[in-house]
């Protein structure tokens, strides 16, 4: 699951941290909720709800990523029939 805290369009930078450093990441973090801005790794915690209210004490909303690590992304597709 992927939370994206940014006035801007979604946080690109920031994924893109993600994705180009994936491996180390994983290694590192499997199994947790991580919290990444300005290109960099500010916290790592077990607990989704942990991660962001821990995170909006000390960094503005808008200018932050929670990105739950695991070794296979999950992939959301919707169906164009949905709701038909």
């Amino acid at each position: 699951m992927i939370y994206f805290f940014k006035r801007d369009c979604m946080l690109e930078t920031e994924w893109e941290f993600y994705e180009n450093n994936r491996d180390e990441l994983v290694e590192k973090y499997c199994g947790k909720y991580i919290v990444i801005s300005e290109n960099k790794v500010i916290s790592a915690y077990d607990d989704e709800n942990v991660a962001y209210f821990e995170t909006i004490k000390t960094i503005p909303l808008g200018s932050f990523m929670i990105h739950y690590v695991t070794e296979e992304e999950e992939v959301f597709q919707l169906s164009p029939f949905v709701g038909v």
